[in-house]
């Protein structure tokens, strides 16, 4: 009798773990001729549902496929580079929709998990995606729950959005309803009960996560960690922070905090303190190092005196997978990189079971706060507090110290701080449809509006025109031109701007090919090439002047090479655009001597370093019509965002060292793949990333960038306070202005002077304040003696 109830246990638990994974539905969308994943049924757009399959789109119309595979490997100047993405079965494909549908499943009533990944491996250019996802009962009116819906928003292809959702049937069927503002698409749908959810997660939804958004198995082997630095001993803790299970501690913003970082003893349960002038953005950063495993963590903040708390900024520092070097293949560290808001960090839509952003045991977790200083914020010593709480009833408390300056910052007139820059004006002209348009107007708005938060007020442009044509006239269109003019001068942009020319298709006209990537197919044109360049210069000064456009720097060719033939062509090119009344703009360094040929045509050298030498750029730029401008790419995108100090060097204490008028970087933003995956795309995505709705996201070296910009304005407010001092004849104010120069020169002379700042021989983190604090402190002294 034992035995038969043992047997008959037995085939009931067999019966219900059957039950139980048929609830497990695995749907493939895409083409009748592509691949089908794993254990996936293939959905097609012609799949219409019927009572005989038990799933299906509810119609046909507007649905239609999309697929396109990327395996094979991409090239970057002559080396090995990965592929836009990689892909499978369900990521080459999808099926779009550009009107609401469903998607119908029968399954037995119950409560259910739904994940579906939206995405294509089409590059699908100008193309925003912006939809909406609902999972309900078939036929059910009521309003969806928060954990039953969602949006989607993705702008162009070689991407995939992962979308969760919880859903209750009754009566036998489960609709996920689809419904666009422009267009949707879905890759994948997959669809478990609660009881089935956890091994379906661990089974399918995380390996294909980890191919989808890093790495697909094959390729894992070919690509090594480089791990971070090793975290230094763990001191004696507190039984409070024990017992709470996480360790709350805070290290200078500039310091780079690896996932693996530990705290030092004085770190711990710190008050943070910081000084800001009216007007000034400042940021407060402090960490969590994890004990044991937490569910979630959030961060809220009180009032910082006249600091309102629904003002200030909170994010999270999200650790990503990246190269060393954007071009760089096979090696990869795990870097803290974008400022996520809070709500992607508590939503943690992926997976990544390889990298540090859960909230597991032995995690360090960066949170980082933004605070502006109101214009009209008196001086004083305000105080406020930042609580930190898990989802276990844990709680911590950062209290933040801030000191107002009795003055504010002055801009430097003679310098410029701006950008390379891919417009979305241009995406925005060409968008598919009136939601993308919408888009990328909306995104170019933002991004100018973040680009003057930080301390930017100039981008490179292009007045594109097609050579001359049978008549000898020009063709041009300058609506794009002009809506790019009048949103720089709306956000208070100064010229002069550099600015593409289509010089390579007039040098196509006559050579009949390319001169290739950075001019490395150069050739001696014929002199009709620099006559038509001169005439196509002359037409669009003529409609600079016509329309009453800032003063433009003609760049023709970007980074040229070193040999006699590209020299020569370059210098050819740049003769004939002084020819048509242009100033000319070249990104070359003129200290090698191969480009000495070009001195007496370039008025503006662009360099990556900060190279020449002060002296010599001083001399040269008061001895004639020229001007040393810099894109510092070794502290920007051209590695991952950890050279934190070296971004802080370059835009304060080092640009003001170096003599250079400007600093241009490439770029603001530009992706070569999944913006949020570093290891696709023949180069790494550069500077600030994007939230779904295209709203800027910052990444750590681009805070860095305004901070340094506030340490030069820090240190031009006192050169012009000591001037006036000086000039004003009091002796109190002449003798408070002889020791601020002395400690002016104290800090000059601390400055190491290096080509360019990255990683090495730069002051420890905690140093750059300090050093800021030195001269705030005299500014101070110095207005008060002229009072």
């Amino acid at each position: 009798m034992k035995r038969s109830m043992l047997v008959l246990m037995f085939i009931a638990t067999l019966l219900l773990a059957s039950t139980a994974f048929a609830e497990v539905r695995f749907f493939d969308m895409g083409t009748a001729d592509s691949k089908v994943y794993e254990s996936a049924t293939r959905v097609t757009a012609q799949d219409l549902y019927s009572a005989d399959t038990g799933f299906g789109w509810q119609n046909a119309e507007g649905l239609s496929e999309q697929a396109r595979a990327y395996e094979e490997m991409g090239d970057r100047r002559g080396s090995p580079a990965p592929p836009v993405m990689w892909t499978n079965a369900i990521t080459e494909d999808c099926v779009i929709g550009e009107s609401s549908n469903q998607f119908l499943v029968d399954l037995p009533d119950g409560a259910y998990r739904v994940y579906a990944l939206c995405g294509t491996s089409d590059r699908a250019r100008y193309q925003v995606w912006d939809f909406t996802v609902v999972a309900r009962a078939s036929g059910s009116t009521l309003a969806p729950a928060d954990d039953a819906s969602a949006w989607v928003q993705m702008a162009g292809g070689w991407q995939h959005r992962p979308v969760r959702l919880r859903a209750e049937v009754e009566g036998g069927t489960l609709s996920l309803n689809l419904g666009p503002q422009s267009k949707w698409l879905v890759g994948a749908v997959l669809i478990a009960s609660e009881d089935e959810w956890a091994r379906v997660e661990r089974e399918i939804i995380d390996p294909l996560e980890e191919w989808v958004f890093f790495l697909p198995p094959e390729q894992q082997a070919n690509w090594t960690l480089d791990p971070p630095p090793d975290p230094e001993p763990m001191p004696e803790l507190s039984q409070a922070d024990r017992d709470r299970g996480w360790v709350l501690f805070h290290r200078p913003w500039a310091e780079v905090v690896w996932h693996n970082t530990l705290p030092r003893a004085e770190e711990i349960n710190p008050e943070v303190r910081i000084f800001a002038t009216p007007g000034e953005y400042e940021p407060v950063t402090f960490c969590v190092n994890l004990l044991r495993d937490a569910g979630d963590l959030t961060v809220e903040t009180t009032d910082v005196g006249p600091v309102a708390a629904d003002t200030i900024d909170i994010r999270h520092v999200r650790y990503m997978r990246a190269r060393p070097n954007y071009v760089g293949m096979g090696l990869y560290r795990v870097v803290p990189d974008a400022l996520e808001p809070m709500w992607m960090f508590n939503r943690r839509e992926i997976h990544d079971p390889a990298g540090p952003v859960g909230l597991q045991a032995s995690a360090t977790h960066r949170f980082w706060l933004t605070l502006r200083v109101p214009e009209d914020a008196q001086p004083g010593i305000y105080e406020g507090t930042i609580t930190v709480r898990d989802d276990a009833g844990g709680e911590g408390f950062v209290p933040v110290r801030l000191r107002v300056l009795p003055f504010t910052l002055q801009e430097d007139p003679s310098k410029i701080y701006g950008m390379y820059y891919r417009h979305p004006v241009d995406n925005a002209s060409r968008g598919v449809d009136e939601a993308s348009k919408e888009f990328y107007e909306r995104q170019a708005e933002l991004e100018h509006s973040d680009m003057l938060m930080h301390g930017m007020r100039n981008v490179v442009l292009s007045a594109w025109c097609r050579p001359e044509n049978e008549n000898g006239e020009y063709e041009a269109d300058w609506t794009a031109l002009q809506a790019k003019l009048d949103l720089c001068e709306r956000y208070g942009f100064t010229g002069p701007y550099a600015m593409h020319i289509n010089a390579s298709d007039i040098y196509r006209k006559y050579v009949g090919s390319g001169w290739g990537s950075h001019t490395a197919d150069a050739q001696i044109p014929p002199p009709e090439y620099a006559a038509e360049l001169t005439r196509m210069t002359q037409f669009i000064e003529s409609e600079r002047e016509k329309y009453g456009w800032p003063k433009f720097l003609y760049y023709p060719i970007d980074e040229p090479g070193r040999s006699p033939d590209s020299v020569e062509l370059v210098r050819i090119t740049m003769e004939a655009i002084q020819a048509g009344g242009g100033p000319t703009y070249v990104t070359a360094a003129p200290d090698h001597e191969q480009f000495a040929p070009l001195m007496p045509f370039v008025n503006v050298w662009c360099t990556q370093t900060f190279l020449p030498d002060r002296e010599t750029l001083l001399a040269d730029m008061a001895a004639r019509d020229v001007q040393y401008w810099c894109y510092p790419n070794k502290s920007c995108g051209e590695c991952d965002h950890t050279t934190v100090r070296g971004g802080r060097m370059t835009y304060g204490f080092g640009f003001w060292r170096s003599g250079f008028v400007t600093l241009i970087p490439w770029i603001y933003s530009s992706t070569t793949s999944d913006p949020m995956n570093n290891l696709t795309g023949a180069a790494m995505d550069f500077l600030v990333r994007h939230e779904p709705d295209g709203t800027p996201m910052s990444v750590t070296i681009w805070e860095s960038y305004r901070e340094g910009k506030d340490d030069y304005g820090y240190i031009y407010t006192l050169e012009q306070l000591i001037a006036q001092a000086a000039a004003s004849g009091k002796p109190g104010a002449v003798t408070a202005a002889d020791e601020a120069q002395r400690e002016l020169d104290y800090v000059w002379d601390n400055i190491k002077v290096l080509p360019r700042y990255q990683y090495d021989d730069l002051w420890p983190a905690g140093d750059f304040d300090a050093y800021r604090w030195i001269v705030a402190e005299q500014i101070i002294k110095v207005q008060d003696a002229m009072r």
